[in-house]
């Protein structure tokens, strides 16, 4: 099988045997894949061999496995950009974290989708080139601080999510009930459900079990693509949530977005 080469984000990585690694990585033109990096932690007298990092841009080049299944083996590897600054602010990586799980999680494998890749890049270079914060404050949760834009760490991955929403074919109605398929007042939108597919009206609410009380303002917010940093929480908090239903679990790193840090 021949040799291909992307651009590529490392999603996923784990250190196999002593000097190998297992990686998944997220390419423009090739989507998910997922490959052995044989002797890539091999060091020498001269040099100490890591591997390779995730959240990690580059170009790769690597042969799939037979048949589709399987790992596929990556032949070559260089770095373009390592986003160093998410490494100063540990709420900065636990955002760059969020992305690649759920992007991992909601993308097949050999399903490319480079709207997706572009965004994920976007809010990579946006959370890596924000200037320096002041020594966080453990009793401040990640919702209000300060970052590249008003909103910081949130407001790029609420656009995120709703990328990744709308790649997979999930992106929710938020400008009206999604049950009766009325447009509605935003004061009349207080639930949303993801079996659903969006929000809710009074009238549809007391027939659907399944759903979620919104932050009032949030629903026409993201029908906007304009939310304002006073409800960047509540929107992240819905959209989680229907990224959790279509994983089937709540994303690990959530509760570190979400939660004082």
């Amino acid at each position: 099988m021949p040799a291909q080469k992307d651009e590529a984000v490392v999603l996923r990585r784990l250190d196999y045997s002593e000097t190998s690694q297992v990686l998944a990585f997220f390419g423009r033109a090739s989507g998910q894949v997922r490959l052995i990096a044989k002797g890539i932690r091999r060091g020498t007298q001269k040099a100490f061999a890591t591997g390779i990092d995730l959240l990690e841009m580059g170009d790769v080049v690597f042969i799939r496995s037979e048949g589709g299944g399987g790992l596929g083996t990556l032949t070559e590897w260089r770095q373009t950009e390592p986003f160093l600054g998410l490494r100063t602010d540990v709420r900065r990586l636990y955002a760059g974290q969020y992305a690649a799980e759920i992007t991992a999680a909601l993308t097949e494998e050999g399903d490319p989708h480079p709207e997706l890749f572009d965004a994920l890049v976007a809010l990579l270079h946006s959370l890596a080139s924000a200037p320096p914060e002041k020594a966080p404050d453990r009793s401040a949760p990640l919702r209000n601080p300060g970052g590249p834009e008003a909103g910081g760490p949130l407001a790029v991955l609420v656009r995120f999510q709703m990328q990744l929403l709308t790649s997979i074919g999930l992106v929710p109605i938020f400008d009206g009930c999604a049950a009766c398929q009325r447009q509605r007042p935003p004061r009349e939108l207080e639930y949303f459900s993801a079996g659903q597919g969006g929000m809710i009206c009074r009238d549809c609410e007391p027939t659907v079990i399944e759903k979620r009380r919104v932050v009032p303002g949030v629903a026409a917010a993201l029908s906007q693509d304009a939310v304002p940093a006073a409800l960047l929480a509540g929107a992240f908090d819905v959209l989680n949530y229907a990224i959790s239903c279509a994983m089937g679990r709540p994303p690990k790193l959530a509760a570190y977005i979400a939660a004082p840090g």
